[in-house]
């Protein structure tokens, strides 16, 4: 590890607490929702909005010769590139987004979640860890280091706002971004979760989805429920269909094809930190009860919504209103499925697979299909190379107290993915703070900020270290 000068870790809470948590907070009041929640796009001025304030305070903080453009090849979804010039050999693509999910209508704390609100240690507010943390992050870790002299490579933050729209625009953007970047030595994410804030996790694979609607007719049109026992059941033709791929008490899926060779271990640290992600992972899902196998054995319990395939049943259509006295028989249904499928399985494969499996031979000869709707690649990027597992390593015990921990999730980052295979040469560390209580898909959105102030230390020893030739 590159040893910095004295007063490193201390200038960077400053810079944070003066310019990057105002700024940040102001961040959170802009409405700037994905295209995905705003398909009449009424919030593409709040976007403009949001990409305007971030292009400001990086003028305002960046070092000298900062080129800051903004690309708009898909109108509706411009993104950000902030190309900031280094004083050593190296460039580092630093990725993050901008847009933001909905905010809920209940929050704990303030009126909304636009209304940013410092409580206990945490900042609350839509976009506070997911999202507006990550240009704050690189550029107060860069500031740092231009104010203190310590040499580091040229960094290019690219800042997209399709995130949460499964950065569908992502793709036109490549060719002019490769331009820009030329053959990045490092790329970092700063969008993904962590069990705790006692160190850096880092990602090693996430599950690929494959959603699609299950319909199955059963009958000409519906019927009165005294036909029950002799009329076919659409809705229990489905869940027959849906038990060929899984067990549905559970989710857990039973296809060979699905599976994949399960670790000893789902994280880098060992039994320990498995039980971390297990308890996180628990915490997460709600579930409330003892579980056997599951609630008293975190360690173990971890593995399963990562290392198996698991199958979800998001939403039926077809169902009569329970108001109805007597009730109704359906005569068609249609589920919405989602099936995730493990690091390193094939997910379009894994598609035909389902949809074989679920059309074939039907029951009573009702007329099912099968149709995705939506087909994530998992992602296995394996360890990382033994020099910056040593940076990441260091930094994390130096700023946070303990070793780094690499692990696989169970969400999916389409853009890592893309990125990814854009960059196929160039190592990546994906790390965040989206940790225990962060709520980053839900109300109460909040960043903890001794992590915030950590994490920026460390990514700013990490470019360091790559500036001063450790990879």
């Amino acid at each position: 590890m590159t040893k910095l000068v004295s007063g490193f870790q201390e200038e960077i809470g400053r810079m944070f607490d003066e310019a990057a948590l105002p700024s940040l907070s102001q961040f959170i009041r802009i409405r700037n929702l994905s295209p995905a929640f705003d398909p009449g796009e009424q919030s593409l001025p709040s976007t403009h909005a949001a990409l305007q304030h971030i292009a400001t305070w990086a003028a305002d903080h960046c070092p000298d010769g900062t080129a800051i453009n903004t690309l708009d090849t898909v109108a509706k979804a411009p993104m950000l590139v902030i190309d900031i010039p280094g004083t050593a050999d190296g460039t580092v693509l630093c990725c993050g987004h901008i847009d933001k999910q909905p905010s809920g209508e209940v929050w704990s704390y303030g009126a909304s979640g636009y209304e940013p609100i410092v409580r206990d240690g945490k900042l609350y507010g839509r976009g506070s860890v997911d999202g507006g943390f990550a240009p704050h992050c690189y550029i107060t870790a860069i500031a740092t280091l231009a104010k203190l002299d310590i040499p580091r490579p040229r960094c290019v933050l690219f800042l997209e706002t399709t995130e949460k729209s499964a950065s569908a625009f992502l793709p036109r953007y490549l060719s002019e971004l490769s331009e820009i970047v030329g053959e990045p030595n490092l790329i970092v994410f700063l969008e993904s979760i962590c069990a705790d804030y006692e160190r850096i996790w880092y990602l090693t694979g996430y599950r690929g989805i494959i959603e699609g609607h299950l319909s199955v007719d059963a009958a000409a049109k519906s019927a009165h429920s005294g036909a029950a026992g002799m009329a076919p059941s659409a809705l229990g033709i489905a869940f027959t269909l849906l038990d060929r791929l899984a067990d549905l008490s559970t989710g857990m899926m039973h296809l060979d094809a699905l599976s994949v060779k399960v670790p000893p271990h789902l994280t880098t640290g060992g039994a320990e930190t498995d039980a971390i992600a297990g308890r996180y992972f628990l915490d997460s899902a709600s579930i409330t009860g003892d579980v056997p196998g599951i609630t008293d054995m975190p360690a173990a319990a971890a593995l399963r919504p990562v290392w198996h395939a698991g199958l979800a049943v998001a939403d039926i259509n077809g169902l009569a209103s329970a108001d109805i006295v007597g009730g109704v028989l359906p005569g068609g249904v249609t589920l919405k499925i989602g099936v995730r499928v493990p690091p390193g399985c094939d997910a379009v494969a894994s598609a035909e697979t389902v949809e074989h499996a679920l059309v074939e031979d039907p029951p009573h000869n009702a007329k099912v299909d099968f149709t995705p709707s939506n087909i994530l690649p998992s992602w296995h990027g394996g360890a990382l190379s033994e020099r910056l597992r040593k940076s990441v390593d260091a930094a994390s015990k130096e700023y946070f107290g303990e070793p780094a921990t690499g692990w696989s999730i169970g969400g999916a980052y389409p853009s890592v993915e893309i990125i990814a295979q854009q960059f196929e040469d160039a190592p990546m560390l994906v790390t965040g703070l989206m940790g225990p209580k962060a709520n980053f898909q839900d109300s109460d959105e909040s960043l903890d900020l001794a992590a915030a102030r950590k994490m920026i230390a460390s990514i700013g020893q990490i470019f360091a270290d790559l500036g001063a030739g450790r990879d």
